[in-house]
């Protein structure tokens, strides 16, 4: 195919598209609702992880250094939690710190009554250690008890479990709904460009009646279906937004009392916007090409025969 043939039926497919826009129109308008249910769905099962992270990092393990651990061993036990695979950070926290926090959250007089009848701290220096995965969690804890010098170890074992396998449900149902809605999508285009294509049969036969080829047939079809995943993908994303921002200051009251604040659109939006022209122009492209082929094989007789 020639580069006049190529910008001729590129021209053609922007034309079609707004020939025939009563057509394009339903079929963005279709596939911005699928993209809308898509990206609703993402971002609260984004939401949601978000709030599954804020508990795992919550979900710490604390390393109670024994007391007659020198500041050496203390120094030395630092570096060997570093060095387990699985640890992502350690923070140490002091006895004397750990000690002015518990006094802080008692009434004056329970901290009044503590400071005057306690000479020395009765807590131990500890690590603050943070995992990088939960599903490892068990065996990192039997690292950490392995070392010197520890005096005891806190952990929640079973809420690690708990959250890993929340975490891992919450991807499976993602994934899921986005793939029952991507198929939707393009089932439901496919159908709508094939009512675009028996609208114009006659064109088409006449196409082929004087020697067009396939693709010289079904590329203004693919352009079209790139112009309106496009549109569709940017439409999509300003409503997404609207719909978001509205639910957001719904519900934001209950969004406090539990501690979380939602995440912030504006952080997602470019690889909203890329995701969305991508399924917007797979959609279109994969509905023509799918119907294009099975019209051009199972009807050709008939559009030889116009």
């Amino acid at each position: 195919m020639s580069g006049a043939s190529f910008r001729y039926l590129v021209k053609e497919g922007f034309r079609n598209t707004w020939t025939n826009r009563m057509m394009s129109i339903a079929s963005i308008c279709v596939l911005l609702s699928c993209l809308v249910l898509i990206g609703s769905a993402s971002m609260i099962f984004l939401n949601i992880n978000s709030l599954v992270q804020k508990i795992e990092d919550e979900n710490v393990i604390m390393v109670y250094i024994d007391d007659e651990a020198t500041d050496a061993d203390i120094d030395e036990m630092g570096i060997k939690l570093n060095d387990i695979s699985n640890v992502e950070k350690i923070e140490f926290v002091a006895k004397e710190d750990a000690w002015a926090e518990q006094i802080a959250t008692m009434d004056e007089a329970q901290a009044e009554f503590f400071t005057e009848t306690t000479d020395e701290i009765p807590l131990p220096d500890a690590y603050k250690v943070t995992v990088k995965d939960l599903n490892q969690f068990t065996s990192t804890v039997k690292e950490i008890k392995a070392l010197d010098h520890i005096y005891t170890v806190r952990q929640n074992t079973d809420l690690a479990k708990k959250l890993a396998t929340l975490s891992h449900g919450i991807t499976i149902i993602a994934i899921v709904i986005i793939s029952v809605l991507f198929a939707i999508s393009l089932f439901i285009i496919s159908n709508t460009i094939k009512l675009t294509v028996y609208s114009r049969r006659l064109e088409i036969s006449i196409m082929k009646s004087v020697g067009a080829t396939n693709s010289f047939v079904q590329l203004p079809f693919v352009v079209e279906g790139i112009i309106l995943g496009v549109v569709a993908g940017v439409l999509s994303l300003f409503a997404v937004w609207g719909i978001y921002e509205v639910a957001v200051k719904s519900f934001a009251d209950v969004f406090r009392s539990i501690g979380l604040t939602a995440l912030t659109f504006a952080d997602y939006a470019l690889p909203i916007l890329g995701i969305f022209i991508a399924i917007g122009i797979v959609s279109g492209v994969g509905g023509s090409l799918i119907t294009m082929r099975k019209y051009l094989t199972k009807e050709g007789s008939e559009i030889s025969a116009v």
